[in-house]
């Protein structure tokens, strides 16, 4: 004002006569307008005038002014003047201001024709009088200028070059323009951003040509807007009382600085802090940088009458938390800030993301934001609430690119010395999740939309799904994750009641009992059996008479907590399918059709997952029962992180639950221990049973393994050959131990014997031959020639494993046990010592588990005292690979290396079987006295062991 009105009555500013203030929207200059206007016009009127401007500055002649507002101008219809013109153009307004009517004759023809006068033309304007020319509002005139005559925005730039040069040419003449930039980067930041670039770079040049630089002001300085809105807003501030509140939020600032961002730590934040308390710095920020570019919002005007209405709002309110006025204290579900910000500012077309997301309607039910706030901050501040409001406010600005706010700079607006960081980033990412209008595209910062975002779409078709479409195809689904084809359980879905489950032996397989979610469900680790699967186990058929074989059921249930979210994955799969279709997918912008057939294509592993998550609950036959009640079922769980890991297979990770139960066996396996089989059966009364009726006690015994195929039968009656507990007889031929092994079946022609009843029926020890040479065919399996005989049936006597003996030797002691290896080795010790042996020549070690195995070959490769050979065993399969086996024998040097190979191969496999024996054949028999046999188990077992089977047999020079 003062340069201005120097310039104009003759007593300076000569080098000062063109101004331009630069300032964002509301930024003061309209304020500032209107004041210099007043002060050259003599300011009529004021009181005060000392308080604004020397006096003696005031120019006494009479000044020609000339206020043109880009918002005004109408270069399509023209603008009415009075006396009956109308000007099209800024030039033609301006000709009319300063001189009247006969000054807009003299420029019609620039005026109608769009094209700038020269700048002789224009000081025959300014009749040598002062005059002043404010331009307000570019930026308006120039995008209305190029709807109407696109050249005439070049005829601006020409306008503004021969206006400048009129000023600065003429004395007592000053012109006044505004821009709307930022002084320090010359950067636009409104709705008029392409226009003011054009008009900026339209006064540069005009500088450049008449070598004549402008003097930049900004009417009200960043730092200055501080003290304008406090002193407008409060009558006092108590500064001392603020320095210990300003100091707490930098001591937690400074105490999270992993979650700041870096301008929490600055000395211009403190001394911001400082200069605008009680306001926070980021209210100030948000508000010049966000919101002040909208064109709606008038900056100094605009945030006077957004904070006015939030301090009151506070000062009623009061809550607990409100150290300073932060932007989330902007409180949008206050009437008054609400409707200022839907209506004054514009912004309606935000009201339904608004009320849904953020804050409701009065007499509506809760917003996202305030729902997950009684959800979860009940009694507290409601932070959620604060992370909505501060993302809608940073929303409200002109462009994409300077909408939204990332995480740091969300923590940083929100925390206080009552709110901390990490309860502000679990709020916003709970917001997120729930939230129906952010923008959803990847890689935004968080900021509202108009339109509903992809989470609400697929929400609402969620909600749409019919609930018989629901049923049948999660049922679908249940029936091919639990699919009873191939090498599997063989599967009997949704039973309810015995007479649906049927006991018999069928192809083989035991049966996998999937019970209906919504029928049979329980929770967490049962403590007791549910009565209905005690009845389908217990009974059969519409009688309900008791079930035979029990040993071959296996029960799938389903855990309630989960159950829910089973469902809503395939609700979600059947919403995106309805998402998918050609007439909703073009709905979709682009990077929502992306989501669409991403999410779709991983559903089906969702719901695999959701499945296996929820039917992770397993109830087999067992003498291990739950609750310790007198119903052989115990219970297992699917760990949750297998079900992670393979969902697709249901059975696969059943079946693996099971065989760490040891209730499984698969080929390979380990076998049940012959004695232990011996005593869960009639084998134990009776004392000889058909191969068949052995298999069927393996489907009716619950204390009994589970056999997938025959394979661990024939193994577990070809260790009890090998241990006499069995003699195996099929037909004419009869196999004991130290007879080779024989091909066994599984028939109704094949028996197994108790030791004690072959021995009583004359079986074994077979009766000496009275030929002297014993004949043998070419084969060795001792069934021709004259070495042969008959049985009657199964208590007949026979010959078989290859060769007639002229005397049976002597039966050998049963040397062996089964269990974790130090008991196992413990067990066969003893065993020595209570049948009188003395020592032992060699002992056998197998395991069926890699780990164990490799901590038994450290212990056997530093034994000094034996010589020691090792057989690995191992079958693999993995991705493409169909089949891998792998055999090795030999001594413990060369097993090192194959040892690595194998359990490379292990680790990488997606399925294994393996089996590994150790032999230690001592140089010196071991003694059987308990200070030996101890220090040889600890020698063994000092890096650890597994589930083992032991042998040990006994030297030559047995004790008598």
């Amino acid at each position: 004002m003062e340069t201005v009105c120097r310039r104009l009555s003759g007593v300076g500013g000569e080098m000062n006569s063109v101004i331009r203030l630069d300032t964002q929207f509301g930024g003061g200059k309209t304020h500032s307008l209107i004041a210099l206007i007043h002060a050259v016009r003599g300011m009529k009127g004021v009181a005060n005038v000392g308080e604004f401007l020397d006096s003696k500055l005031i120019p006494q002649a009479n000044v020609r002014v000339a206020a043109l507002d880009g918002e005004t101008a109408d270069p399509a219809n023209g603008l009415a003047l009075g006396e009956g013109l109308f000007a099209r153009t800024i030039w033609g307004e301006m000709a009319y201001r300063l001189a009247g009517k006969a000054g807009f004759e003299r420029l019609r023809q620039s005026d109608e024709t769009h094209v700038s006068p020269g700048d002789q033309t224009i000081v025959e304007l300014f009749g040598n009088e002062p005059t002043l020319i404010v331009i307000d509002e570019v930026g308006a005139y120039l995008r209305k200028v190029a709807k109407s005559n696109s050249g005439a925005v070049d005829q601006f730039s020409v306008f503004i070059q021969s206006l400048i040069k009129a000023v600065s040419a003429t004395p007592r003449v000053a012109l006044v323009f505004t821009l709307a930039v930022k002084a320090e980067d010359k950067e636009a930041k409104d709705a008029y951003k392409v226009e003011h670039q054009i008009a900026l770079k339209a006064f540069e040049e005009a500088e450049q040509v008449v070598s004549r630089k402008s003097t930049q002001l900004n009417p009200t300085e960043e730092d200055e807007t501080a003290d304008v809105l406090r002193r407008r807003l409060f009558e006092s501030v108590d500064m001392a009382g603020a320095e210990p509140i300003i100091s707490a939020y930098f001591k937690g600032w400074d105490k999270n600085k992993e979650s700041m961002p870096p301008e929490a730590f600055s000395d211009e934040t403190r001394e911001q802090f400082q200069r605008g308390y009680p306001l926070h710095p980021e209210t100030l920020n948000t508000l010049i940088e966000k919101t002040s570019s909208l064109s709606t919002f008038q900056r100094t005007r605009g945030m006077l009458r957004l904070l006015s209405r939030t301090v009151r709002h506070l000062w009623e309110s009061k809550p607990g938390d409100a150290h300073s006025i932060h932007p989330h204290h902007i409180d949008l579900s206050y009437g008054p800030i609400r409707d200022e910000v839907t209506t004054r500012l514009g912004q309606g077309s935000y009201t339904t993301a608004l009320a849904t997301d953020v804050a409701a309607v009065p007499g509506k039910d809760p917003a996202v934001a305030q729902r997950l706030d009684i959800e979860n901050f009940a009694g507290q501040p409601p932070v959620t609430s604060y992370v909505a409001g501060t993302v809608f406010l940073h929303t409200l600005a002109y462009g994409e690119g300077a909408q939204g706010i990332k995480a740091d700079q969300l923590r940083y607006s929100i925390c206080s010395p009552s709110i901390e960081p990490a309860v502000v980033e679990s709020s916003r990412k709970l917001f997120i999740q729930e939230s129906l209008y952010l923008d959803d595209r990847p890689g935004t910062p968080m900021r509202f939309r108009v339109e509903a975002n992809l989470t609400q779409m697929i929400r609402k078709a969620m909600n749409n799904v019919d609930p018989d479409e629901l049923r049948t195809t999660l049922n679908e689904k249940l029936r091919d994750l639990f699919d009873g084809k191939g090498h599997n359980l063989e599967l009997i879905p949704f039973a309810s009641a015995p007479y649906e489950v049927p006991d018999d032996i069928g192809d083989g397989r035991p049966y996998l009992v999937l019970l209906g979610y919504d029928a049979f469900a329980v929770s967490e680790e049962p403590t007791s059996l549910p009565g209905d699967i005690v009845r389908i186990f217990q009974r059969k058929g519409t009688k309900e008479e008791l079930r035979s074989y029990q040993n071959n059921l296996v029960f799938v249930v389903a855990d309630e907590r989960y159950r829910d979210d089973m469902k809503q994955a395939v609700r979600r799969k059947l919403a995106l399918i309805e998402l998918k279709k050609p007439d909703r997918m073009r709905e979709l912008a682009d990077h929502q059709q992306r989501t669409v057939n991403e999410e779709f294509g991983k559903s089906d592993f969702r719901i695999a997952q959701a499945v296996m998550q929820c039917y992770r609950h397993l109830f087999y036959p067992s003498h291990i029962a739950v609750g310790g009640g007198n119903v052989q079922l115990g219970h297992t769980a699917i760990e949750l992180v297998n079900v992670s890991g393979d969902p697709g297979n249901g059975q696969k990770l059943i079946r693996a639950a099971l065989r760490e139960q040891k209730k499984l066996l698969e080929v390979g396996d380990q076998p049940d221990a012959p004695g232990f089989v011996r005593d869960q059966t009639p084998l134990k009364t009776k004392g000889f049973l058909t191969t068949q009726e052995l298999r069927n006690e393996f489907r009716r015994a619950p204390k009994l393994s589970m056999l997938m195929d025959n394979g661990p039968l024939v193994n577990c009656i070809r260790q009890g050959i090998d241990t006499s507990f069995f003699i195996y007889k099929q037909g004419d031929l009869v196999w004991g131990p130290g007879d080779p092994s024989p091909s066994i079946t599984i028939s109704d022609n094949a028996f197994v014997y108790t030791m004690a009843e072959a021995t009583k029926a004359g079986l074994w020890p077979r009766k000496p031959k009275e030929e002297p040479k014993p004949v043998v065919d070419s084969k060795g399996s001792g069934t021709g020639g004259s070495g042969g005989s008959t049985s009657t049936g199964p208590n007949g006597t026979g010959t078989g494993g290859g060769t007639a003996v002229i005397q049976p030797p002597p039966p050998k002691p049963e040397l062996s046990a089964q269990g974790p290896l130090k008991q196992a080795l413990t067990e066969v010790f003893e065993k020595t010592r209570k049948s009188g042996v003395k020592t032992v020549q060699h002992v056998s070690i197998r395991l069926w588990e890699a780990a164990p195995t490799w901590m038994v070959h450290q212990a056997v490769a530093t034994y000094r005292d034996a010589t020691a050979t090792c057989r690995f065993s191992a079958n693999i399969a993995g991705e493409g690979i169909d089949g891998f086996q792998i055999e090795f024998t030999g001594n413990i040097a060369k097993a090192n290396a194959v040892k690595s190979f194998i359990d490379t191969q292990l680790r990488a496999a997606s399925d294994h079987q393996f089996e590994s024996q150790y032999t230690l054949v001592f140089a010196t028999p071991l003694s059987t006295t308990a200070d030996k046999t101890d220090a040889f188990t600890t020698a063994i077992t000092k890096y650890g062991g597994g589930e083992a089977y032991v042998e040990a047999e006994a030297a030559a020079e047995r004790g008598v």
